[in-house]
C-alpha cells in the first residue's frame, strides 16, 4: 500500500482523500475538518489551516478488504468481547496503579510534615540555648547582683486582655480585606508609582529625624528640637524643644483631638495636643524616664507607648495617664536596644541591637519568643509589613527581609554605605528604603528595585506611605519635606 494511500493523523486506508496546501500531507477528509473545527492548525506541523486550504483529491476507489474475523456474527461478537475482556483488565491495571501511587503519596507527604515539625523544633531549641548560653555567659562575667533585675514586670491583665482582644479583632479585619480584589485594586501599580513626582515641598528652619501622618495630618521632628504639624499641606503648629534632637515623633489617640508624642536624646517623653476647634496646640505633659530612649512605637490600641533605651530596657506607658505600665529588666545592662517596631496585630514587637542582632517579643506573655541574626552592624531600623507576614532590618549597609513564616530565613535586599530608613506600604507589597540622598522602591513578591526618587540633597531620614499609597512623604537633613504623588 503507497504511503498516499493512508491518512497523516490515523494511518488507515483513505476513503475521501484531501491534501492541505499549507503542509502538502494527505488526510481522511471527515477527520481533518474535524481537526480544524476544534484547533484551527496544522496536526503536522502546527501552523495555522482552514478548510479552504484543503483540496479533494480525485483517486480511484479503493476497497477495504474485510478482515476474517469480521465475516460473520459469531465472529464480530467474538473480537467485542475479546476488546471489552482487554479493556476491563486494563481499567482493573490503572485503578491499582493509582491506588499504589496514592499510598506513596500520602507516606510521602507524613514524613515530610513530620521532617519539618522536628527541624522546626530542633531550631527552636537551637535558638533558645543561644540565648540562655548568651545570659549565663554575661552573669558570669557581671556581678550577681544583675540578677536580681532580671525578673520581668509583665503588663497589668487588664491591658493585656484589651490587647488581645484587639488583635483578635484586627487579624479577622486584616483577613476580610486581603479576600476582597477590590481591597488591592486600590493601590497603585509600580509603573504608577514610578510616575510619582514631587507634588508639594516644604522647608524647614532645621534638618528632620522623625516623620509620622495620620489622615491629613503630618507632624515632623528636627535635628534640634523643632515640631511642626501640618494639615492638609498647611503649617498649623510648631513647637521647639530643648534643642535636643528628636529621636522619634508619633501620632497617638485617646480622644477626638489630635495627639502626638516625641522623643528626645535627654530621654523626655513630650505630649502634644492639637484642637481641630481653636487651631491650637499645646504640650499636654513632659515624661521623664530618665534613659537614652532610642526608638519609640504606638501600639495599634493607639494610647500605649512602647519604647527601647540604649541601656537594654524595653518601657511600656499609658499616654492617657502618662503612667509607666511596665518596665522590662530582662536584657538590662546585656543589650544595646537601637530600634523598635510593633505586629499590626499588637501582640509581638521586633527590638533591633546595637550587636547585629533582633530580638522577637511578645508582648501578652512577656517573653522573648524569637531572635534573628545574620546582618552584620547596628539595626538601626525595624519595621513590620502591613500584611505581617514580613519584618524588614535596616544597618547602615545592609536591608534584609526575614519571613516570619519560616524564622531565620531572610533575604538582603539592598547593600549600600549609607543606609538610614525603610518603610512598608499599606498593603505590605512595596518597601521604601532611604539610602543616602536617595530612596529605592522594592517590589516585595519579585524581590528587586523597581524606581528611585532622587530628589533630597542630603540623608532621608523618613519615608512614610499615605493610605492606598496615594502620597508618599519624605524628610531628610536637607531641611526639605517632599510630598510625592501623581
Amino acid at each position: 500500500m503507497q504511503s498516499w494511500q493512508t491518512c497523516a493523523l490515523s494511518g488507515e486506508l483513505i476513503e475521501t482523500p484531501v491534501i492541505s496546501k499549507v503542509s502538502g500531507h494527505i488526510y481522511e477528509k471527515r477527520l481533518i475538518e474535524k481537526h480544524i473545527e476544534s484547533t484551527g492548525t496544522c496536526p503536522i506541523t502546527g501552523r495555522p489551516l482552514n478548510i479552504d486550504d484543503l483540496i479533494e483529491v480525485k483517486v480511484a476507489k479503493v476497497q477495504k478488504p474485510r478482515p476474517i474475523t469480521a465475516t460473520s456474527i459469531p465472529s464480530l461478537l467474538s473480537l467485542l468481547q475479546n476488546e471489552w475482556d482487554a479493556l476491563l483488565l486494563e481499567q482493573f491495571q490503572l485503578k491499582q496503579h493509582l491506588e499504589q501511587v496514592r499510598h506513596e503519596l500520602t507516606h510521602a507527604l507524613y514524613q515530610h510534615d513530620a521532617a519539618c515539625r522536628v527541624i522546626a523544633k530542633l531550631i527552636k531549641e537551637r535558638d533558645q540555648a543561644r540565648i540562655e548560653l548568651a545570659q549565663l555567659q554575661h552573669k558570669l562575667n557581671n556581678k550577681v547582683e544583675v540578677e536580681t533585675n532580671n525578673i520581668p514586670e509583665k503588663l497589668p491583665t487588664n491591658y493585656i486582655s484589651e490587647i488581645e482582644q484587639n488583635a483578635i479583632k484586627l487579624t479577622s479585619q486584616r483577613k476580610l480585606l486581603r479576600k476582597q480584589q477590590s481591597y488591592f485594586d486600590q493601590f497603585p501599580s509600580p509603573q504608577i508609582l514610578s510616575n510619582y513626582e514631587i507634588k508639594q515641598q516644604y522647608t524647614q528652619t532645621q534638618g528632620s529625624t522623625s516623620l509620622d501622618i495620620q489622615s491629613n495630618y503630618m507632624v515632623v521632628g528636627g535635628q534640634t528640637g523643632l515640631v511642626s504639624l501640618y494639615h492638609s499641606q498647611v503649617l498649623v503648629y510648631q513647637n521647639q524643644q530643648n534643642n535636643q534632637r528628636i529621636n522619634s515623633i508619633k501620632f497617638f489617640t485617646t480622644d477626638e483631638h489630635i495627639r502626638f508624642v516625641s522623643s528626645n536624646s535627654d530621654g523626655d517623653l513630650i505630649l502634644y495636643q492639637f484642637n481641630t476647634e481653636t487651631i491650637q496646640g499645646v504640650v499636654t505633659s513632659t515624661i521623664k524616664v530618665g534613659q537614652n530612649i532610642t526608638s519609640l512605637a504606638i501600639h495599634p490600641l493607639g494610647f500605649i507607648a512602647i519604647l527601647v533605651t540604649f541601656e537594654g530596657l524595653l518601657l511600656f506607658y499609658d499616654l492617657r495617664s502618662g503612667l509607666q505600665i511596665s518596665k522590662v529588666t530582662d536584657f538590662e545592662g546585656q543589650c544595646q536596644f537601637t530600634s523598635i517596631a510593633i505586629h499590626p496585630d499588637g501582640l509581638l514587637i521586633a527590638i533591633g541591637q546595637a550587636n547585629s542582632l533582633i530580638k522577637i517579643w511578645k508582648i501578652t506573655s512577656g517573653q522573648l519568643v524569637a531572635q534573628f541574626e545574620g546582618q552584620e552592624g547596628s539595626i538601626n531600623q525595624v519595621t513590620f509589613s502591613e500584611n505581617g507576614v514580613n519584618l524588614a532590618s535596616a544597618t547602615q549597609t545592609e536591608v534584609f527581609q526575614w519571613d516570619l513564616r519560616n524564622p531565620g530565613q531572610f533575604q538582603k535586599l539592598l547593600e549600600s554605605q549609607k543606609i538610614s530608613s525603610i518603610s512598608y506600604d499599606t498593603s505590605g507589597a512595596y518597601l521604601a528604603v532611604g539610602e543616602n540622598k536617595n530612596i529605592h522602591m522594592f517590589d516585595i513578591k519579585k524581590q528587586q528595585e523597581f524606581f528611585k526618587f532622587e530628589s533630597h540633597r542630603d540623608i532621608v531620614t523618613a519615608i512614610k506611605f499615605a493610605e492606598f499609597n496615594k502620597n508618599i512623604y519624605s524628610c531628610s537633613f536637607d531641611k526639605q519635606i517632599n510630598i510625592y504623588g501623581n
